[in-house]
C-alpha cells in the first residue's frame, strides 16, 4: 500500500485494489504504443514538411470602364452623359496646338456632324471622358511614356490637354483657364497665350 502521507490517492482503496488499477492503467498505455497510439514513437522525420510552393499568381480582372461612348459613324462620338463630342480634336484636326482664345474662335467656326452648337468644355465634363482604365500612345507625337487616358474611337493625333471654357475674369491680361491633362488625369490653371501640346475638344450637348 500507499504510505499514509497519500491519504487522497489511498483513501478507498484496498492494496489489491490499486495494484489492480495501476495494472490496467499500464495495459491501457501498452495498447496504445503498440496499436494506434503511433503519436507517442512518431519519427521527428515526419514533422518535417516540404518547402510551401505559392500558388501561381492570377491578376485581378480589369476594373470597368465608367466611359462608355457610341460612335455617330460623322466625325461625333456620345457619351454616357448625354454629351456629344468631336472625334477629331483642334491637335488632329490642325496639326497645331492652340492657345485658349484661338481654341474659342476654333470651336465657334465648327460644323462637325452637321452642327453648329459646338462650345468649349467644362473641367468636369472632361473627366467624364478621362477613362484611367486604358492607355493609348495616340497624341501627335505617339510617346509611349506618356499615353492618353482616352478610347481609340477618339481620332489619333490627340493634344495631351483641352482648354476648359470656365475662363476666370480678372483683371490680368493674361490670366488664367483650366486645362485638363489626359495623360495624369487632373485639371490645372494656365495662361491663356500657353499653346504647348494643348487643344480643344469641341463639345455640344445632344440630349
Amino acid at each position: 500500500m500507499l504510505p499514509d502521507r497519500f491519504p487522497v490517492l489511498t483513501r478507498g482503496f484496498s492494496g489489491s485494489s490499486f495494484r489492480v488499477l495501476f495494472c490496467f492503467f499500464c495495459l491501457v498505455l501498452l495498447g496504445l504504443w503498440m496499436g494506434g497510439g503511433s503519436w507517442l514513437r512518431a519519427d521527428p522525420k515526419d514533422y518535417i514538411h516540404e518547402p510551401y510552393e505559392a500558388p501561381p499568381y492570377v491578376p485581378p480582372p480589369p476594373r470597368p470602364s465608367k466611359v462608355h461612348l457610341i460612335n455617330n459613324k460623322d466625325g461625333t462620338l456620345t457619351d454616357q452623359q448625354g454629351l456629344m463630342w468631336t472625334a477629331k480634336d483642334s491637335y488632329a484636326d490642325l496639326g497645331r496646338c492652340l492657345n485658349w482664345y484661338q481654341s474659342y474662335d476654333y470651336v465657334k467656326s465648327l460644323r462637325t456632324g452637321g452642327h453648329s452648337d459646338w462650345r468649349m468644355p467644362t473641367t468636369w465634363e472632361m473627366y467624364g471622358i478621362y477613362d484611367d482604365t486604358i492607355e493609348n500612345a495616340m497624341a501627335w507625337d505617339h510617346d509611349p511614356e506618356n499615353p492618353l487616358h482616352l478610347d481609340t474611337m477618339f481620332a489619333d493625333g490627340a493634344a495631351y490637354w483641352y482648354w476648359s471654357g470656365d475662363k476666370e475674369d480678372t483683371d490680368l491680361t493674361d490670366c488664367c483657364a483650366p486645362a485638363f491633362y489626359f495623360v495624369k488625369g487632373f485639371a490645372n490653371v494656365r495662361r491663356l497665350s500657353t499653346c504647348l501640346n494643348g487643344g480643344v475638344r469641341a463639345v455640344r450637348n445632344a440630349r
